[in-house]
């Protein structure tokens, strides 16, 4: 069982990271009450750690490749514990969901890391196990989300809905400590001799042009997805945050070819994209993504208000 105790760390990270995810969708009634606020002040405590997660996950995994995964990670899951500690004691609307978008800037590195460290630690069939299972904690911690609010919420206050993963961090943070070993940097070979031995290298660099235009991609798209419902999708800010975004796009996908030509170390394989197995997998996961999260908030406040109307 003492192979199964990085399993359990990541899994740790994984729960409070999704959980996150779904757990505010019941609570939003009660914390438009005790903060005075109105309901399109409180979609950002949703959308704002959606943006943070979106658009530094990548970035996230580079910085992590040039420091170390166990330190991202832990990085990571110290700045989601101390954020979750502030949503819970926020004063009012604006404070929260500016916690809340440090509580994604945690959770990037959190996510971006989890696979690596399961890389690292397993082999053979037991990488295939522990892959299963992290899937399976991922599912049960976005399905947990709303029930767990509902309890807390109803039970106790909503700031119990982000204090909870404080302890859960704290013991993620030991475990991980404990019982994942301690990664070196990635390296950038600079010779090698005909029997793969490293003759000589350098610590890989950030790619920060190609980081730099990933975030502000993923930034603007995810901005003009939530800005569009709210001021019309032919408005000229909504038309104007897409364009910024296919420019950024455009400007990353330059950036990366340019710097594969150039013997670099690109942030983001492309040719991985001409694999059909590849880019079937991330449109299947795109869409499946998009299709359990995006209405799931709608569903949980309809439910809350016919449940009081009725009442």
């Amino acid at each position: 069982m003492r192979k199964w105790w990085p399993l359990t760390a990541v899994c740790l990270g994984a729960f409070i990271l999704l959980v996150n995810v779904t757990i505010v969708n019941v609570a939003l009634p009660s914390m438009a009450a005790d903060l005075g606020a109105s309901f399109t002040s409180l979609q950002w405590v949703i959308d704002g750690y959606a943006l943070a997660l979106a658009a530094l996950l990548l970035a996230s995994g580079s910085l992590a490749d040039r420091f170390g995964q166990r330190r991202s990670h832990v990085c990571g899951l110290g700045v989601f514990g101390l954020a979750s500690l502030a949503c819970g004691l926020a004063p009012d609307a604006e404070v929260l969901v500016a916690a809340r978008v440090v509580q994604g800037v945690g959770g990037a590195a959190m996510f971006a890391t989890a696979p690596a460290l399961l890389l690292t630690s397993y082999q053979g069939r037991d990488r295939g196990t522990a892959f299963g299972v992290w899937g399976a904690a991922n599912g049960a911690a976005a399905a947990a989300g709303p029930l767990l609010g509902g309890l807390l919420t109803e039970h106790f206050s909503w700031p119990t809905i982000f204090w909870v993963a404080v302890p859960i961090g704290a013991v993620a943070i030991a475990t991980t400590l404990r019982v994942v070993r301690a990664d070196r940097p990635s390296y950038q070979l600079v010779g090698s001799s005909g029997y793969g031995v490293r003759l000589g290298g350098t610590r890989a660099r950030v790619d920060i042009p190609g980081a730099t235009a990933f975030t502000s991609a993923a930034a603007t798209l995810t901005w003009g997805l939530i800005r569009g419902g709210e001021v019309g999708w032919a408005s000229v800010e909504t038309l104007t945050t897409f364009a910024v975004t296919a420019s950024a796009l455009i400007a990353f996908v330059v950036i990366e070819h340019r710097t594969a030509r150039r013997g670099g170390v690109p942030m983001m394989d492309l040719a991985l994209l001409r694999r059909p197995s590849f880019a079937a997998l991330m449109s299947g996961a795109l869409l499946l993504q998009g299709g359990a999260f995006g209405c799931l908030v709608l569903v949980c406040l309809w439910l809350e208000v016919g449940t009081a109307q009725q009442s």
